[in-house]
């Protein structure tokens, strides 16, 4: 058993032990993605949803609507945070509740995971963050956004995300919708790369773009649905055992940003950022609010969008996997 300062929640425990589908959910969109103040009127892409409601925060209501949509399609939700010093496998409501009201919340990268919990600190989990957990307690499935990677102006920055090289030794598969398209992201493809890290299109040949959609970069693999994604994950974990797995799932079409311009925009910002000197974890939860004020909100609604799809996929491909393995 993991030693050391996880708590793994008794429901995500049970189904482990059985060999039931699990699947990891990230807290950084939670403490530093989405708005925490009530809402004042809810966004289009989530008008009639459950978890949603007016004078409840945004940040709040995805989180719970997250964790519905892997229960609704047969699996076990394992949302992942820093709380009171503790590194949290499963959050309860109330582990939620507080989060997304906390100001003081920190934003937990692989780095900052000991630091953190050695000062009894509450944070939100990157990607990075939230892989270390699920190596730690042995989950196989994760749903975010978009992966972190290289940023533009790299040669004056030095700046790549700690999830790629958190992915590179960590067998988990990451369902999102490629990367930010704030990144480089031809670089950050390379880098996967480089690091052995496979990206399979789910339902798609290009590397998804985030919240624009389908991308303009080929991929070399794509699976057409969940059975085949569970069996590309097995036969890629009996010959790497210790590599994880992009599975990239574009922004649903319905709710993804008109590409036209996003490159100019993203090239924009990040010069932007550079000159402002904002740098570290700081860049993406900026970059990401620049562009909802530029876009009038559309790309939150597409940012929603893919979030509840990328859970739904990987508590598909979750389930599928665990069946198969029965």
């Amino acid at each position: 058993m993991p030693q050391g300062p996880i708590l793994i929640a008794d429901e995500v425990r049970d189904a482990l032990a059985l060999g039931g589908p699990v699947v990891a959910l990230e807290t950084a969109v939670l403490t530093h993605g989405l708005p925490r103040e009530p809402a004042t009127e809810l966004p289009p892409v989530v008008a009639d949803h459950p978890d949603f409601a007016v004078g409840v925060p945004l940040n709040l209501s995805l989180s719970l609507a997250m964790e519905r949509a892997v229960r609704t399609h047969g699996a076990v939700p394992a949302t992942i945070a820093i709380v009171d010093g503790a590194l949290r496998v499963g959050c309860t409501r109330g582990d939620l509740e507080r989060l997304a009201t906390d100001r003081d919340a920190r934003k937990a990268s692989v780095r900052d995971l000991g630091p953190l919990c050695a000062a009894r600190a509450c944070a939100g989990t990157t990607v990075s963050a939230t892989l270390v957990a699920c190596g730690l307690a042995g989950i196989r499935h994760f749903a975010t956004g978009g992966l972190g990677g290289v940023h533009r102006g790299f040669a004056h920055t030095l700046d790549i995300s700690a999830d790629l090289g958190t992915l590179s030794r960590t067998p988990t598969c990451v369902v999102s919708s490629g990367a930010k398209s704030i990144l480089d992201l031809k670089a950050t493809l390379e880098a996967l790369e480089t690091l052995g890290v496979p990206v399979i299109g789910f339902g798609t040949a290009t590397f998804p773009e985030f919240t624009d959609g389908v991308g303009t970069l080929p991929l070399h693999a794509t699976v057409s649905g969940a059975k085949d994604a569970a069996a590309t994950c097995r036969a890629h974990w009996s010959l790497l055992p210790n590599v994880g797995i992009v599975l990239a799932n574009p922004c649903p079409t319905a709710h993804a940003l008109d590409h036209g311009g996003s490159a100019a925009m993203a090239d924009e910002l990040a010069a932007q950022a550079i000159a402002s000197g904002i740098d570290g974890n700081l860049v993406t939860p900026w970059l990401l609010a620049q562009v909802a004020a530029r876009t009038n909100g559309q790309s939150l609604d597409a940012n929603i969008a893919l979030l509840l799809d990328n859970a739904r996929v990987a508590a598909l491909v979750a389930d599928e996997a665990a069946t198969t393995d029965a």
